[in-house]
């Protein structure tokens, strides 16, 4: 019983950190969401993408990706939305803008989030479009 009850306890200490892993974040020449307008311009961005491609069916491996115009720094918001499962899963509405989201909120102008189970992210801020 004693030797269950601390594996019980390492899990449950350990699911609190893999739950809060946050985006990763690569140097960009331009900064754009460092500052409030930028980060805004890019979440009304986001919020008008994910309406339009979720609720959906992604097929394993499949991606999706845009280039849009936003209002602040520099001109285009390139985003990537990817299913890494081996087989079909569901994105929806909230799930879709809150990983791209945070990637906005947490870094300055480049960043990805692949720790979400099945799922991987891209934002990147620059003046052309990548995509």
């Amino acid at each position: 019983m004693y030797f269950t009850g601390l594996s019980v306890l390492a899990v449950a200490l350990a699911l609190p950190n893999f739950a809060l892993s946050k985006p990763h974040c690569e140097s960009s020449a331009v900064e754009p969401w460092r500052y409030e307008a930028g980060r805004s311009a890019a979440a009304h961005g986001i919020d008008k993408w994910c309406n339009n491609i979720a609720p959906s069916r992604f097929n394993a491996e499949q991606e999706v990706k845009i280039c849009l115009e936003v209002d602040a720094g520099s001109r285009n918001l390139n985003l990537w939305f990817k299913n890494t499962n081996h087989h079909k899963a569901d994105l929806s509405i909230d799930y879709c803008k809150s990983l791209l989201k945070a990637i906005v909120d947490s870094c300055t102008g480049v960043g990805y989030d692949n720790t979400n189970s099945g799922w991987y992210g891209r934002a990147y801020s620059a003046n052309t479009c990548i995509v």
